[in-house]
């Protein structure tokens, strides 16, 4: 079985204003995580130090950060990263920003699991609901383009800021992989939104699917953490 989590940690800053990496790396090492899509990564604050940054959301040497920033400034950058336990195979990054917008990725890491190598998709959308149309179409436009070239199991997750009840900017996306049911994980302390989301392709047995929310996660970020746990497919060689 292979565990993955999502969570957009809103910079390290917890409800209490505190930032700490440390914190959220103890609690991700903890959870049993063998991934976790990182939204909301921030080492930009010139009194803090980047590499420590990094050493404190690893819980040391628990995981592995692959970084895609989506700004990067003198003194670090923003945007989205990947913590894994697994070796890294290949890793891009998909520009979808819109002008006049805070720039937006889709990080896409292929990763050496024990069974097959599995495609995690990590992605954090815009505020604005034409950004998020035209960043959704992006998204189905590259992952359809790279199913029919690359056949791995894929996991796409992440925050994707869709606040409407009945939207159907998902269209797209469901008819090309599996959506799964999570509910409501924004704001952290009484969810009412439905922003953070997972799809998976076919191949993937999902075992269980569900928000963590407990005293921890009701602080640590304004977003709950979503987890997942899948059984991958033999690889065919």
């Amino acid at each position: 079985m292979c565990r993955i989590v999502t969570y957009n940690i809103h910079s390290g800053i917890g409800r209490d204003k505190k930032q700490d990496y440390k914190r959220i790396g103890q609690f991700l090492a903890s959870s049993g995580a063998d991934v976790v899509l990182l939204q909301e990564m921030d080492t930009r604050p010139p009194e803090r130090d980047t590499a420590q940054d990094v050493r404190d959301i690893c819980a040391e040497n628990t995981f592995k950060l692959i970084p895609s920033p989506a700004i990067r400034e003198a003194d670090g950058w923003y945007g989205n990263a990947i913590l894994t336990r697994y070796d890294v195979l290949s890793n891009d990054t998909v520009d979808v920003s819109q002008s006049g917008r805070q720039p937006r990725n889709v990080q896409i890491v292929e990763l050496k699991t024990e069974k097959t190598p599995l495609t995690v998709v990590n992605t954090h959308k815009g505020l604005k609901k034409l950004e998020r149309r035209s960043q959704f179409s992006l998204l189905h436009e590259h992952l359809s383009q790279r199913l029919k070239e690359k056949q791995t199991p894929l996991v796409l997750a992440g925050d994707f800021n869709e606040w409407q009840f009945f939207s159907k900017a998902f269209k797209g996306l469901n008819s090309l992989l599996f959506q799964q049911k999570v509910g409501a994980t924004f704001p952290s302390h009484f969810p009412v939104f439905s922003l953070d989301r997972v799809w998976v392709t076919d191949d993937i047995k999902v075992k269980a699917c569900r928000k963590l929310k407990n005293a921890k996660t009701r602080v640590y970020s304004d977003h709950l953490p979503v987890l997942i746990d899948i059984e991958l497919p033999e690889s065919p060689d």
